[in-house]
């Protein structure tokens, strides 16, 4: 199995929070839930922050049966209308985003 985490390190604003934290789960998530191959997608956000650890906001974790179903995803219409999605959004979050590509076994 293939995770894909999406990385927010940074912060949101707090009078954007509610607002940005919503559009999160009621648009981008049902975005990402349609990506073709997708076995599960899960947002989550920080709940409390450990002295040194970087600032993460939240991570997004997309979980694909093997690196191939991953990328037909990434390369799929799909993923231009959930970048649109975010592009709508991803200006209140001050910060920068990363991925990694994880394997479970």
């Amino acid at each position: 199995m293939i995770i894909r985490s999406a990385v927010l390190e940074g912060d949101v604003p707090e009078a954007d929070r509610a607002h940005f934290d919503r559009q999160m789960v009621e648009t981008v998530l049902p975005a990402i839930r349609r990506y073709p191959g997708i076995r599960d997608v899960t947002i989550r956000w920080r709940a409390e922050q450990e002295d040194g650890a970087p600032p993460v906001y939240l991570t997004f974790d997309l979980v694909f049966g093997s690196l191939e179903a991953m990328h037909a995803a990434l390369a799929s219409e799909i993923r231009q209308e959930v970048r649109a999605e975010l592009g709508t959004i991803m200006p209140l979050f001050k910060g920068r985003v990363y991925h990694l590509i994880l394997r479970q076994d």
